[in-house]
């Protein structure tokens, strides 16, 4: 997208670099540097204007901070995700954050710099905060794990809840590679990854009056007001027409599928996380979902998708895919093109890679038919884009 005003002087993250502007104001620079990019992609249609997020400042449900201790100083630095470092300053604050988070954040801090905890700073990697905007859970992603270091992390966990009632869970999240990603489940396969320090197992949100579960490691919506909105934008794009099929591609805890389950004869979601499959058909059990909808791990690339999804049999089929910001991979999308869907929703949040996965669906002989931005990461220079294809013939 076009290169967009950032708040200079103002000490906010990188990572929130319009969060310093009114929300209109912010909101009219979107909608311009979209269709600003759009015609200079030469791409067909004009995006409707910019779904705005009833909650646009303070907002994130996952946070965290990068653990640093140098010259015998432990400093917890606002991460801007990524493989970037952590900005230095420490705890400045934040504008798209909770306030609940800062606060916890500063309790962790000062009992970090505590003399005793030193063993456990050197150990610590990421402090994570995950949740809802009511409840949250706190993990703790570590390098190594010995006697010491864990009944540090003990010692800590069990003394923060009495300071903030809303956090209901810790977890102790294990990465000795010491990755940049800092929930990155695939770094040492078969190790021990997520041991808890208390509170429940899984974390619960609630949706269109429909409470979900999901494993303190899975994939969630980082603005939880705005998933409504989400939701409403994709059932409205995929129009379902009794009698379909709904592939649902890259499904996780069955966000999607769960909402549209009963408008569809049969729903199937695929996601290569097998602890968002887990929840998914737990989640399909307590809504009462799980007769319709089916869930299996799959890689997600051509040879996989073919293998997981029902052969075709004349019915006819939806998809709705919602990938990771480099979208769809080439043979996945070949393969699901195969299939011949009479339509497609797939949600985009990587503008810039939106252009090339268009032209891979008109490339399969489909056309694109609608575009529909939300303001999913406000404060960002970041959208979530649905776009609808159907078949060009």
């Amino acid at each position: 997208m076009s290169r967009l005003p950032t708040g200079s002087g103002r000490g906010l993250p990188a990572v929130e670099p319009l969060a310093h502007l009114d929300y209109a104001a912010e909101l009219a620079v979107k909608n311009a540097a979209l269709r600003e990019f759009w015609e200079r992609e030469g791409l067909p249609l004009t995006p409707d204007e910019v779904a705005p997020a009833p909650r646009p400042r303070h907002y994130r449900t996952t946070t965290r901070r990068h653990v640093v201790v140098s010259r015998g100083r432990m400093q917890l630095l606002a991460d801007p995700g990524g493989d970037r470092p952590g900005r230095p300053g420490g705890l400045a604050a934040s504008a798209l954050e909770p306030t609940e988070h800062a606060a916890l954040y500063n309790a962790i801090a000062e009992r970090l710099r505590e003399p005793h905890f030193r063993p456990l700073s050197e150990a610590l990697h990421f402090v994570i905060l995950r949740g809802s905007l009511t409840e949250r859970c706190l993990i703790l992603n570590v390098s190594h794990l010995d006697g010491v270091v864990v009944r540090k992390l003990r010692i800590l966990a069990e003394g923060l809840p009495e300071g903030d009632r809303g956090l209901v869970s810790a977890f102790i999240f294990h990465d000795p590679t010491r990755s940049p990603y800092y929930l990155d489940t695939g770094a040492v396969p078969g190790s021990l990854k997520v041991k808890k320090l208390f509170g429940p197992e899984i974390l619960m949100v609630s949706f269109n009056g429909r409470r979900y579960s999901y494993a303190p490691t899975g994939f969630t919506q980082v603005n939880e007001a705005m998933v409504p909105e989400l939701l409403a934008t994709a059932r409205r794009l995929l129009a379902p027409g009794g009698g379909e099929r709904l592939l649902d591609l890259y499904c996780g805890y069955g966000l999607f599928a769960h909402d549209l389950a009963a408008d569809y004869a049969a729903v199937h979601g695929l996601d290569a996380a097998p602890e968002g499959i887990e929840s998914a058909r737990r989640n399909g059990h307590f809504l009462g979902t799980e007769v319709r909808a089916s869930f299996r791990v799959c890689r997600i690339d051509g040879a996989d998708v073919t293998r997981s999804l029902p052969k075709p049999d004349g019915r006819r089929e939806v998809i709705l895919a919602d990938p990771p910001r480099q979208g769809i991979p080439p043979a996945a999308l070949a393969a699901l093109a195969e299939r011949a869907p009479a339509r497609v929703v797939q949600a985009c949040c990587g503008t810039d890679e939106m252009p090339a996965q268009i032209r891979a669906w008109q490339q399969h002989g489909y056309r694109l038919q609608a575009v529909c931005p939300l303001d999913m990461f406000p404060g960002t220079a970041h959208l979530e884009t649905f776009i609808r294809l159907e078949p060009a013939g």
